[in-house]
């Protein structure tokens, strides 16, 4: 078989080794830059946890109410705890029948608080025999009432959850309607703040 034309002279194939090493070193210094001159990704330091279960406890020690999350991020930089797919459980001894579910969850580090975000919704199960009264008067005891936002901070030890955002309440037939809202847990009350307008149906 005939030698290709590139190898048939011992200097021709000396020269093109020679040419291909030293485009080769061109290539490799001119080549993919070096990205160390690029300050590194820094990773923040902290702890990820799936499907978690935090647990608050009062001033006497006694668990107050739980956390569920399917997902719980701590960042050491800052303390403050992000959560995704957050439930609050406040516990039977503590005698407040309501349940929170959102979308996402924070808890800062410098604040007794819970901020839920993203499709927030509040339930209590109370009854009582007039429950169209008891909305009109802005009570949670009656039929199951739900309270929907998009944005809601609960203070878990004072037993209160308020909003600036608009609210949408909701128990039977009946709907109200406000922008920001504060809701005493314990107390079973409601308050809203302003453009407030409800419809009763008997």
């Amino acid at each position: 078989m005939p030698t290709p034309p590139e190898f048939h002279h011992p200097l021709r194939f000396l020269a093109l080794v020679v040419a291909a090493l030293f485009t080769g070193f061109l290539v490799f210094r001119a080549g993919p830059k070096d990205d160390s001159s690029r300050p590194a990704p820094r990773l923040g330091l902290g702890y990820y946890v799936k499907d978690a279960r935090l647990t608050g406890t009062g001033t006497d020690g006694k668990v107050l109410y739980r956390v569920g999350t399917t997902a719980a991020e701590q960042l050491l930089a800052d303390g403050t705890i992000t959560m995704r797919d957050v439930t609050v459980d406040y516990e039977p001894a503590a005698e407040v029948p309501w349940k929170l579910r959102a979308n996402q969850g924070q808890i800062p580090p410098d604040r007794n608080i819970i901020a839920l975000a993203g499709d927030v919704v509040a339930t209590t199960a109370s009854t009582t025999a007039d429950p169209a009264k008891a909305t009109a008067e802005g009570r949670t005891r009656g039929a199951p009432l739900v309270i929907r936002t998009d944005y809601l901070e609960l203070d878990p030890e004072a037993y209160v959850a308020s909003t600036e955002s608009f609210v949408a309440v909701e128990r039977n037939r009946d709907t109200l309607n406000a922008k920001g809202m504060r809701v005493y847990l314990k107390q079973d009350r409601l308050q809203f703040n302003a453009e407030v307008r409800g419809r009763f149906r008997p």
